[in-house]
């Protein structure tokens, strides 16, 4: 007969071997990785939702940077994660919607290789340009462009500034030359090594603020009520150059359903709070409050818009 010890023993050890998903998510510390570099509109967002989500679950939620290939090698890493809620990317419509689009070898599908969990918020795009280019619209850009070489920076080919950039090109009949560069070339802009860049009002908004770059056109369908002494490429006579980048939580595919579910309402419950509708406000910022189901309907939507686009641009990246 086994003795009274050994029994607790063994139930001790069988309590102690007990399985890591058996614990309360979350029970240790969640990475997000933002797929660019610091200072861009993803990781600021990701900066803001972060330490939310750790007051509300009781555990860290840290970024992690992890630039390259226009976001491809950040959602990459996430996509080869193991789905257990530790891991995340702050996804974003360049790297899981134009990106893949053009570029076949980009290591995951958008769609298949993920779970995407939860709306957090789109930013708009507006075209700066340096102050040493002298123009302050799109028709002073197109004259100059047509007697000068002249550049314009985005993350890297693919995203969805070098997309609408191409678009406007090919609208205009003018050629500018891509260059990818972090943050979309902001400060290589400010300095006026770059003439251009289309990027999100996020990540220009501080530069327009403070007079470091001229913005010429906003790719809104109005005037954006947070900037609206800058005219849209709509009202400058380019009516197609337009669109918004969402940003969302995304983790591994076949993530387990209970953890979407209570990340999903955590981040639709943060985004109505008073300091997030501020943040949002004062950013310039968007969002939508959508369930698990209807956040994987609105990618697979906003991929079969966005993919056709990037192709018609003649845009390929191996």
């Amino acid at each position: 007969m086994q003795p009274l010890w050994m029994s607790l023993a063994a139930a001790w050890l069988a309590v102690l071997a007990a399985p890591a998903q058996a614990q309360e998510w979350p029970a240790k510390p969640v990475k997000i990785v933002v797929p660019f570099s610091a200072g861009g509109s993803s990781d600021q967002l990701a900066r803001l939702l972060a330490p939310e989500l750790a007051a509300a679950f009781k555990q860290q939620f840290y970024i992690e940077n992890r630039a390259g290939s226009s976001g491809a090698l950040g959602s990459a890493q996430v996509a080869r994660a193991e789905p257990d809620g530790y891991t995340f990317v702050n996804a974003g419509s360049g790297p899981h919607l134009t990106g893949p689009a053009i570029n076949p070898n980009i290591g995951y599908d958008p769609l298949k290789d993920f779970t995407h969990v939860a709306m957090e918020a789109a930013d708009s795009y507006v075209l700066v340009a340096g102050t040493a280019l002298g123009v302050k619209s799109i028709a002073d850009l197109v004259a100059i462009a047509r007697t000068k070489p002249l550049t314009s920076a985005s993350p890297g080919p693919g995203s969805l500034g070098h997309l609408i950039l191409e678009r406007f090109k090919r609208r205009a009949g003018i050629e500018i030359q891509h260059v990818p560069a972090p943050n979309s070339g902001m400060n290589e802009v400010v300095g006026n090594h770059i003439s251009l860049t289309l990027t999100t009002l996020l990540t220009a908004g501080e530069m327009i603020r403070a007079g470091k770059v001229v913005p010429l056109a906003v790719t809104t369908a109005a005037r954006h009520p947070a900037y609206p002494s800058i005219a849209t490429f709509l009202e400058q006579g380019y009516p197609d150059t337009r669109g918004e980048t969402w940003f969302w939580p995304a983790g591994p595919k076949n993530l387990p359903a209970d953890i979407v579910h209570k990340l999903n309402a955590e981040v639709r419950r943060i985004n109505k709070t008073p300091k997030m509708r501020a943040h949002f406000e004062t950013l310039a910022l968007s969002t939508m409050d959508l369930d698990p189901a209807a956040v994987a309907k609105f990618i697979a939507d906003e991929y079969a818009f966005w993919a056709p686009l990037a192709k018609e641009a003649g845009l390929t990246v191996q």
